[in-house]
């Protein structure tokens, strides 16, 4: 169960990402993707906000994913949690 999440995140976070820059495309702006989701403009994400929009296996770790991003605990994703919670930019 626990190797079934842990590659969910690796597609969402890394092959989907990967993909877009393979055909061509720019990744999303962090902090664009971040406003977006901020559904109410608070300047942080709530469990329910962070999940809008996923489907499938993102949405079935998103609980665990988001307890890992959250990193002070405050049950919200700030910015920069957020941020770090991405994987890391390839060059």
């Amino acid at each position: 169960m626990i190797a079934r999440l842990f590659i969910a995140s690796i597609v969402v976070l890394v092959v989907v990402p990967a993909a877009v820059a393979a055909e061509g495309k720019k990744a999303p702006d962090p902090a664009k993707v971040f406003a977006r989701k901020d559904a109410n403009s608070d300047g942080a994400l709530t469990l329910d906000e962070f999940k809008a929009g996923m489907k499938d296996k993102a949405l079935d770790n998103a609980d665990k994913r988001f307890k890992k991003i959250d990193t002070d605990g405050d049950g919200k994703l700030t910015l920069d949690e957020f941020k770090a919670g991405l994987p890391p930019k390839k060059s």
